[in-house]
């Protein structure tokens, strides 16, 4: 199923697998916006930025026609938007209401802690690691989906999905087949890169 996204000129790719990585950064975005103006480093709550994305994640709620972890991975992304909307929400109201900022930040407090210590996140910046060639695809998959992620959150632009595998894919099978594969997205030079390392 394609989908076609705009907001003024801006116009998101039309295949989920392409559009949800680019929805999860945002929603990452949206978070640390939301942190500032409860930590008193913005002036005005992120409020365009949130109705932009519930509209958009609306639009995913009854998808159909992708692969499980597609449609998997859309649902926790509403999911943990509803559940950070509700707390923004309420603490908003405390503050229209006269609470002092200090206690109306202790109420997100328990999610932002999750949030550090989530378990998938921590892994994620680990090495993916494939045993067989049999894995390497999929395995492949997922290196896309970070690579991308980690790009569009520095303004950058990368290969699409099809021509990403089919630059990595020869190179790896081969390699596959006899060594324990590695790969990563390395981050210590400030710009997102592959690496990928044999292990026997």
């Amino acid at each position: 199923m394609d989908m076609k996204k705009k907001k003024g000129n801006e116009e998101l790719p039309r295949d989920l697998r392409e559009l949800l990585p680019i929805l999860e950064a945002r929603f990452e975005e949206l978070q640390r916006k939301f942190d500032n103006f409860f930590l008193g480093l913005e002036k005005r709550p992120p409020l365009r930025e949130r109705d932009d994305l519930h509209r958009r994640l609306l639009k995913l709620v009854d998808i159909k026609g992708y692969q499980y972890n597609f449609i998997y991975r859309a649902k926790q992304l509403i999911l943990k938007f509803n559940t950070y909307n509700a707390m923004w929400e309420r603490m908003l109201r405390r503050l229209e209401e006269g609470e002092p900022l200090e206690r109306v930040r202790r109420m997100g407090a328990g999610l932002r802690r999750g949030r550090e210590k989530k378990p998938e996140e921590k892994k994620e910046k680990d090495w993916l690691e494939v045993s067989s060639p049999a894995e390497l695809e999929k395995s492949l998959d997922r290196l896309y989906d970070w690579l991308r992620r980690e790009s569009e959150k520095r303004g950058m632009n990368i290969m699409d999905r099809e021509a990403f595998k089919k630059k990595l894919l020869p190179q790896l099978r081969e390699k596959a087949t006899t060594n324990k594969l590695k790969m990563k997205v390395d981050l210590s030079s400030g710009k997102p890169k592959i690496k990928i390392k044999k292990e026997k």
